[in-house]
């Protein structure tokens, strides 16, 4: 039996590792577009590469659920941990994020590559796949029994991922939902460039643009970052996936910021009237709780009014615009869904013996590892379905 797949990076090499483990007589071949494979693996964690995380559950993404289960089901924290570990992967933990113990990705993806090499799986590098009809056949000239689209979405282009897989799926007459930007920075209405480099932490509220009920959607709390085009961290990014898809269908959500989660409206009514009993009356007020900067901001923005100071110390307005590009981006939101795919399968109903993993399908993850995660157990469960067909 021949298998084809195309995309070198974790899901691919996961895949190609764990067909070659289950059984020896597959022959196995990597098609990979750019000089080396897992180049994206080598940019995750900025260098460190989050591979997983301890704590591992449907909450921690978004998409179709049906696949996150498919995946989830079969491909735990310690299924992950068992993974690394026989590729000789020593582990690290910080606050259940699983890093190598080197904190060094490329130590990741030459452990790879080593076992890919040890199995005699081939790696076609330079190699970029133009065509692939329902035949099972690449570039008019390569033929399969089994093909496994591991090419990643269009997040970090520069990293090789620049929305090739959707092209195929697409000339093949699979459908995919709407695709996005997520785990970028988001953009806002205001103008906040003097706020740039203004570092605090917070919550951040995401809410819908008619909101009557001051319900939110989603709320993120950790550190954020005023940039001069809107706002960054983590609660930023975690929710940008969301609101890039708002502001696709036209919709300008509401954010807002509260900069004293551990404080209510009354604590700051009392720190202000103290602070005024002293004798400070201007922005000056608001250097005991906020950064120079942000209480410039927000005490012209006022006009001293202190009412409406302590209304924006615990929920200052924005509205997002928009998310930076695919090039900043992470990971990429939406993909095919359960509705084109086999039950509990990876194996696509319109093509028989292809298989879908990683990015190109509909789910994604929030940061800690979970992106990285679901990317090694979609391969691992393609793998062992290829394997177990065979």
């Amino acid at each position: 039996m021949k298998v084809a797949i195309i995309g070198g990076g974790a899901s691919g090499l996961a895949c190609a590792i764990t067909i070659k483990r289950e059984n020896e007589d597959i022959d196995v071949t990597i098609f990979e577009k750019l000089d080396q494979p897992g180049k994206k693996i080598l940019a995750t964690g900025n260098g460190r590469c989050n591979l997983s995380n301890f704590v591992v559950s449907e909450e921690y993404y978004n998409g179709d659920h049906e696949i996150i289960h498919t995946v989830l089901d079969d491909f735990d924290a310690v299924n992950a941990l068992e993974f690394f570990n026989s590729l000789g992967l020593k582990i690290r933990e910080e606050e259940g994020r699983l890093y190598p113990y080197s904190m060094n990705a490329s130590n990741v993806v030459a452990l790879l590559l080593k076992e890919a090499a040890r199995l005699n799986i081939k790696i076609n590098t330079d190699c970029k796949v133009e065509s692939l009809d329902s035949s099972l056949t690449i570039n008019n000239k390569y033929k399969f029994d089994k093909v496994v689209l591991a090419l990643g979405g269009k997040a970090a282009p520069q990293h090789g991922t620049d929305g090739d897989g959707y092209k195929l799926i697409k000339n093949l007459g699979i459908k995919y939902q709407p695709i996005s930007p997520a785990l970028v920075q988001i953009k806002t209405e205001e103008d906040v460039r003097e706020l740039k480099g203004v570092r605090f932490k917070g919550v951040l509220f995401l809410r819908e643009e008619d909101d009557d009920d001051d319900k939110p959607i989603k709320f993120q709390e950790g550190e954020l970052l005023f940039t001069d085009y809107g706002i960054s961290g983590i609660p930023a990014m975690q929710l940008s996936g969301d609101i890039a898809q708002m502001t696709a269908r036209g919709e300008k959500p509401l954010l807002n910021i509260c900069f004293t989660p551990d404080l209510g409206l009354s604590d700051i009514n009392e720190y202000l009237d103290n602070q005024i009993d002293r004798g400070l009356t201007g922005e000056e007020m608001l250097y005991g709780i906020l950064n120079e900067k942000l209480a410039h901001y927000i005490f012209t923005k006022n006009n001293g009014d202190t009412n409406h100071i302590a209304l924006d110390i615990m929920s200052l307005p924005f509205t997002a615009v928009g998310t930076k590009g695919y090039k900043e981006a992470q990971v990429t939101r939406g993909g095919v869904g359960s509705d084109e795919l086999k039950k509990h399968s990876l194996e696509t109903k319109k093509i028989k013996n292809l298989f879908i993993t990683g990015e190109l399908l509909n789910v994604d993850g929030t940061c800690g590892g979970y992106n990285l995660h679901f990317a090694w157990g979609s391969g691992i469960k393609a793998a062992k379905e290829i394997a177990n067909n065979a």
